[in-house]
């Protein structure tokens, strides 16, 4: 087995036909259609089956198709990693769980960090509670952020240490209600939670929303199946929504004021969301000695708080004492 081949499938796959993937990977179609025939009969299963429509995944292929696209993408970002590493940049990785201040904390610590000596290369991703624990586990990331309720917390912490990682609430809040500065509903200081039935909702997208609601907003929640959904998990595309969809809302943990007021959009709060959340910031000890993974802690902690974060020893510290 190949990783071309591998891509090759991937390519069959998502343009549905081997003369589309051959244009599109700049191949001859002969070459990809004896390859994928070797592919199928080395590991004894087929993959696509032919049909007039053009090329369907089997059963099989669909498992396949899965793994072979986390291969390939672990080859790419192994080939990144160390040509980044060959140019002298300092990598680091976050993953989130739903906390939108996450991005905002990268941006500001970017800022203080001007690339004079050396460049330095975030990868941001957001991703469930319990994959962003393993990949900070496993190394796969430096600084993970997850959002649980506080009544969980306590037995969460106490698997974080036995991993060897160390833990930092960032802050327990309730949700609140974010929407555009027109919606009908920023008229009150405390938004009623019935009126919400007449609005379309913007959901992150976790598989088990309603379940996840009950643990975060209320025990009492129930789901209006009335009522506009868009569910995205996509953080930049829930902001788009809310900016562009008419009276559009949705639950989130709080944001400071200067954050959101750059998107034309505003926090309320709503009494019915009675449940204490939490946003607990992981990683693993051997970091403790990083100064750019402590910046990024400590930038986290001042937007958790509200505030304009503060540096303590980054390279434009550094600068500005030099001049």
């Amino acid at each position: 087995m190949k990783l071309q081949q591998l891509e090759y499938v991937i390519a069959i796959a998502q343009e549905g036909s081997i003369t589309r993937a051959a244009k599109k990977l700049f191949q001859a179609q002969p070459n990809i259609s004896i390859a994928l025939k070797e592919l199928e009969e080395n590991i004894g299963i087929q993959i696509f089956n032919r049909t007039p429509n053009g090329m369907v995944l089997t059963p099989e292929g669909e498992e396949f198709l899965a793994r072979a696209r986390a291969i390939v993408e672990d080859v790419k970002t192994l080939e990144n990693d160390f040509k980044e590493k060959s140019n002298h940049s300092t990598i680091l990785r976050v993953e989130a769980a739903r906390t939108a201040y996450v991005a905002a904390a990268v941006a500001e610590v970017m800022n203080a960090h001007p690339d004079d000596d050396a460049y330095i290369t975030f990868h941001i991703f957001e991703e469930s509670m319990p994959k962003v624990m393993e990949d900070v586990v496993n190394g796969k990331c430096d600084i993970g952020v997850i959002r649980i309720p506080v009544g969980y917390s306590g037995m969460l912490t106490e698997r974080i240490k036995s991993k060897d990682m160390v833990n930092k609430t960032l802050r327990e809040y309730h949700l609140q209600l974010l929407m555009r500065s027109d919606h009908p509903l920023a008229q009150y200081d405390d938004v009623p939670f019935d009126k919400l039935n007449d609005y379309p909702e913007v959901l992150f997208d976790d598989g088990e929303p309603d379940m996840s609601r009950r643990a975060s907003i209320n025990p009492t929640f129930e789901p209006n199946t009335n009522c506009k959904k868009v569910y995205i998990r996509d953080r930049g595309n829930q902001l788009t929504i809310l900016s562009n969809l008419q009276h559009a809302y949705m639950w989130v943990s709080p944001l400071p004021e200067w954050l959101v007021s750059r998107v034309g959009l505003v926090l309320k709060d709503c009494s019915y969301a009675i449940n204490m959340n939490k946003d607990i910031v992981i990683y693993r000890k051997s970091q403790e000695n990083n100064p750019l993974v402590m910046d990024c802690v400590n930038t986290l902690v001042s937007l958790a708080n509200m505030s304009k974060p503060t540096f303590t020893d980054s390279r434009l510290d550094k600068r500005k004492r030099a001049e």
